[in-house]
């Protein structure tokens, strides 16, 4: 690799010339350029802005120039974080690689938020046969914004990689067990097993720190035998159940200090992983934990959520912002709130760390209550992301079972929950569907909180969920969305303009209005877009409500009916009446229940004998200790 000479910054003062020749110390990725490429829904603006005579080859993976092309590095996966890489890691020294051939001038900027684009420097590199270094101007004095390079050609080049490098040494050895749980989405993993595997686990200077286990729930699945690579196949007891099996594979094997979470379809660029390595090694806190960001597939430059916070209810941060613009690449590392937990799509943390083990609720909050349990450092990055679909598009009964069983088992464990707790998220997740026509979804809620009655003998008992999955599969009509033939609806676009109050008060007198007579009603269809429930307000007195999914072209029709809303009600009002008859003994059971069903050895029993049934022991509590220790 040779050096670059030339580089001066904003005082002139040229930058180490040094031969090529001398012994150079080694050094440490910690992050490279991603292009935009034909496997995974990226757009080009997250990766590279390019302008002029420029464009990215999506299948050779390299950017190419004529004579005045520019190519920006100011984007989610191209921007260098000033602040998590100085005050988390503390680089103090910093160079760029750049690959390809030609002759550019390059640029070093940094943005900062209210502030003007600051320029550190700028020179001439011509790249041929090796990778060119330059030391990046000006990185002593800056502590905030986003870093990045520009380059502008002098003439025909290419650009085929480019990286961020340091020749401090992590302050840890790192090995991470890479952990994915699979269910009979074959088309999906065997892809995200190859690209993990020759983008990451054969890559030179990750060989041996990172491996990859697929914990294989459907039983199913055929990969060629590779290194770093292993399949075990599983009792299916969800995501949580496959995590979990996953987490004492890599704790039993010795090799590894830091597991990865993700989602079976590994949909994430490679990068991310590697990133997240880098981070994990510099980062002076051992506690650090990375929650990878979800950006949407349909949309992938749209944000659902950065790291989210949990107060009684799930909150996404950052949900909604547009991440091709640069504004949204600082507010996103401002960190104004700091996530206190990660999606199991990506999460990534300590092994030592791990003081309460995954809880058994198959699938949903999982992800929260392991990270609020276990207290990780938590931290996001630009740059480190999956891409998913959105929480609303999937959302029907079986969702809203499992979220309502999490949602009210926090307020029924913590400290600060209680009757209040659990009447607000009554009122979230059984009144608000209801009220604008979900009803098999209230029934859900209904028949969560009845299983959350039970104690928790009900979720050593239900491990695998058959039977619940089964009972609300036979409901009907079930709230799933199918394709839409949007011609043959009439339907009223929805209400923009805040409610008057003496509606609001009108609503509530008549039960939203089924209450009233007949005569009433509108006899029409409004439209609603499909998420996680309807608008009460914006349904009031309509027959029918269409929702619709509008990036899928899916959606239902859901119907105005007394007999099952005044059913549904009753049926919740008796499992909230019952909750809250016999709080103070559920609260100490499930209090006790979590303890005893968050440890390795109430988990080696579930796998040691899937034939005898699950009970929690007192014991298992001082067995957790042990591993800690």
């Amino acid at each position: 690799m040779r050096w670059h000479a030339t580089c001066r910054g904003p005082e002139g003062s040229p930058f180490d010339d040094v031969p090529s020749t001398l012994h150079r110390p080694m050094r440490h990725v910690l992050q490279s350029l991603v292009l935009p490429n034909l496997d995974l829904p990226s757009h080009g603006q997250l990766c590279l802005r390019v302008q002029r005579d420029a464009w990215c080859e999506l299948e050779g993976r390299r950017v190419v120039f004529g004579r005045g092309g520019v190519a920006a590095s100011d984007t989610f996966y191209g921007a260098l974080t000033v602040g998590l890489w100085k005050r988390r890691c503390a680089i103090a020294q910093l160079s760029a690689v750049f690959e390809g051939s030609g002759e550019f001038l390059v640029a070093f900027g940094v943005h900062r938020l209210s502030h003007g684009t600051r320029w550190l420097g700028e020179s001439r590199l011509v790249l041929d046969a090796e990778p060119v270094e330059v030391h990046v101007p000006g990185w002593d004095h800056v502590d905030d914004g986003v870093l990045f390079w520009r380059l502008r050609a002098e003439g025909a080049a290419t650009l085929s990689a480019a990286r961020y490098v340091t020749a401090q040494a992590p302050v840890r050895d790192v090995r991470l067990g890479i952990v994915i749980t699979h269910f009979n989405r074959q088309a999906q993993v065997r892809p995200a097993i190859e690209r993990i595997g020759t983008t990451i686990l054969e890559r030179p200077d990750l060989r041996g720190k990172v491996t990859l286990t697929v914990v294989d729930n459907s039983r199913n699945l055929e990969v060629p035998l590779a290194p770093a690579v292993a399949v075990l196949p599983n009792r299916n007891l969800g995501g949580t159940g496959g995590f979990v099996r996953g987490l004492l594979d890599l704790v039993d094997g010795g090799g590894h200090t830091h597991a990865l979470f993700m989602d079976d379809d590994a949909s994430c660029e490679p990068e991310s992983i590697a990133r997240t390595h880098a981070l994990l090694g510099h980062a002076h806190s051992p506690r650090m934990a990375v929650a990878g960001a979800l950006l949407s597939e349909a949309e992938p430059w749209f944000m659902l959520e950065k790291g989210a916070r949990f107060d009684g209810r799930c909150r996404p941060l950052l949900a909604g912002a547009d991440m091709r613009q640069a504004k949204n690449l600082l507010w996103s590392e401002r960190g104004i709130e700091r996530p206190d937990y990660g999606g199991w799509w990506f999460f990534a943390f300590a092994l030592v760390d791990v003081r309460h083990w995954p809880f058994p609720f198959f699938v949903r909050g999982d992800d929260v209550l392991f990270s609020l349990s276990n207290r990780f450092d938590v931290v996001t990055a630009n740059g480190i992301a999956s891409y998913g679909e959105d929480f609303r598009a999937k959302h029907g009964p079986m969702t809203a079972y499992l979220d309502a069983r999490y949602h009210m088992l926090h307020a029924l464990i913590d400290a600060k929950g209680g009757a209040r707790a659990l009447l607000r998220a009554f009122r979230r997740l059984f009144l608000r569907p209801l009220l604008s026509y979900h009803y098999t979804s209230a029934r859900a809620v209904a028949l969560a909180m009845r299983h959350l009655a039970e104690g928790p003998s009900f979720f050593a008992e239900n491990l695998d969920l058959a039977e619940v999955r089964a009972e609300i599969a036979s409901w009907r009509p079930n709230e799933r969305p199918l394709p839409l033939d949007r011609a043959a609806y009439r339907a009223r676009a929805p209400r923009k303009r805040r409610e008057p109050r003496l509606r609001t008060l009108v609503r509530a007198l008549t039960l939203q209005g089924f209450l009233l007579p007949s005569a009433l009603l509108k006899d029409r269809t409004v439209l609603q877009e499909k998420g996680f429930h309807g608008s009460p307000a914006a349904v009031f007195r309509y027959r029918r409500v269409l929702y619709e999914h509008f990036a899928t072209n899916t959606g239902y029709v859901a119907e105005h009916d007394r007999r099952r809303f005044f059913a549904q009600l009753a049926n919740g009002l008796g499992a909230l009446a019952t909750l809250l008859l016999h709080l103070r003994p559920l609260r100490a059971a499930h209090r006790r229940g979590f303890e005893q069903m968050t440890t390795p050895a109430f988990w080696r029993r579930v796998y040691g004998d899937a034939t005898t049934p699950i009970e929690a022991s007192d014991d298992d509590a001082s067995s957790d200790d042990r591993l800690a220790a």
